[in-house]
């Protein structure tokens, strides 16, 4: 008899804790419904600005979302409006989205979600108002932000230490838009922007910058084949409009950045060609 109420327990824990992952699972099932909803509502309007509302509540509601137990694992796969990264070691994913107010106002939205012991912790990055922020040399942190849309993620490491490298868009304006190649770490389970982590033609640098004419496309992309990140090579359309990025485009090269002992080193006119 005892071994049958101990049968009867064992069964009726294990079907309150499938009750329970269920439960988890479910919630976050209706949010991320909730969420494709109200992306759908926000980017269907034609008007900018008219659902500046909407997109604070977006905010709001992801950021509940993304601490919800499981919210790490979950795909979110009907989120297909916005950008979502995940690292190659399943350590850190990105999130981001933007929201047109005007012409010359975009918004922009992102969250790093990092695996840290087992936990996942979130933080949100908040944008800056400063005026060099397409500089090459903007200090950036976690809440001092250039924003952007990440579109790209690659993992490297180097002497056990990893580095995540993002690739950024930023519509900016209706003269120039920008394209960033910039690099975190993990640091005591933080997200960190890091310095020095490029070597153009003998100098140091903290980040690619890419600002270029609105009217144009350019590419910038991480080459699996050539275990490179690739970018169009830019120019001014004549010498006069040097520095006057509203004038700038491809001129039909490439430039590549090979990851070389921690840092990204730049290789000018690659042959970025699939033969």
């Amino acid at each position: 008899m005892n071994r049958i109420f101990t049968l009867i327990f064992l069964c009726s824990m294990g079907m309150a804790a499938y009750g329970q992952e269920d439960a988890g699972y479910l919630e976050l099932v209706r949010a991320e419904v909730e969420l494709k909803s109200m992306f759908d509502q926000l980017y269907s309007q034609e008007v900018p600005g008219s659902q500046l509302a909407l997109y604070h509540d977006i905010d709001s509601a992801f950021n509940h979302a993304l601490k919800l137990p499981g919210s790490f694992e979950h795909d979110w796969s009907k989120l297909d409006q916005i950008g979502k990264l995940a690292s190659d070691d399943g350590r850190i994913k990105v999130f981001s989205w933007l929201y047109r107010v005007s012409m010359n106002d975009y918004r922009y939205t992102a969250y790093i979600q990092v695996m840290d012991k087992n936990d996942a912790e979130l933080f949100k990055l908040e944008p800056a108002a400063d005026d060099n922020i397409h500089t090459k040399d903007f200090d950036q942190e976690i809440s001092h932000w250039d924003g952007k849309v990440y579109y790209d993620l690659v993992t490297k490491e180097y002497k056990r230490k990893v580095f995540y490298t993002l690739l950024g868009a930023d519509y900016n304006n209706t003269s120039t838009s920008v394209k960033t190649i910039e690099v975190v770490t993990v640091q005591r389970g933080k997200p960190v922007f890091r310095d020095d982590q490029f070597l153009v033609g003998g100098t140091v640098e903290d980040r690619i910058v890419l600002e270029y004419s609105a009217d144009l496309a350019v590419s910038a992309r991480y080459n699996e084949e050539l275990d490179m990140i690739v970018y169009d090579h830019l120019l001014p359309l004549h010498p006069l409009y040097h520095g006057n990025y509203q004038f700038y485009g491809p001129d039909g090269s490439y430039d590549g950045l090979t990851f070389t002992e921690g840092v990204w080193v730049l290789e000018e006119d690659v042959d970025a060609r699939n033969e």
